[in-house]
């Protein structure tokens, strides 16, 4: 998965996060200010800067390669920020020390459908349905929707 391919299933995706029971405020994701817990590892997407040092950074999944120009090294990273105008859920969450919680609209539905087609017991969880695409996700949360209004 990319960017562009996230923002466009958040976009199909927040219309139905109300319609599943999932009441939190949704918002546009400013540039570079949100955060997705989203792995993207289409390089194009990548974070990068230029270093002197051949050493890692500071970062773990930073990647290292020498310049093509031959002045020092390039260092790569995973996004982790969604593009600008993807739709975001979050919310106020805990108690004594309330936090700021956010997610992409993609990745709510995704976790909401995948946790309602689970069944719960002693030896842990079991799914009751697979679902490994975007189109499973959404077929399947038409699915709950039609459900509950029956």
């Amino acid at each position: 998965m990319n960017l562009r391919i996230l923002k466009k299933l958040s976009a199909r995706a927040a219309p139905l996060l109300p319609l599943l029971g999932d009441q939190r405020e949704q918002f546009l994701a400013d540039k570079a200010d949100n955060c997705t817990g989203l792995l993207i590892l289409a390089r194009k997407h990548f974070e990068r800067m230029r270093s002197p040092h051949s050493e890692p950074s500071g970062r773990e999944e930073s990647i290292k390669v020498p310049a093509r120009d031959g002045r020092g090294y390039i260092a790569m990273w995973p996004p982790h920020s969604p593009r600008k105008g993807t739709v975001m859920v979050g919310g106020m969450s805990g108690y004594y020390e309330p936090e700021w919680d956010e997610e992409t609209a993609w990745e709510a539905l995704r976790t909401l459908v995948i946790h309602h087609f689970m069944d719960w017991d002693e030896s842990g969880p079991t799914p009751t349905r697979k679902i490994r695409t975007p189109s499973e996700v959404f077929a399947a949360a038409h699915d709950i929707i039609a459900e509950a209004r029956i």
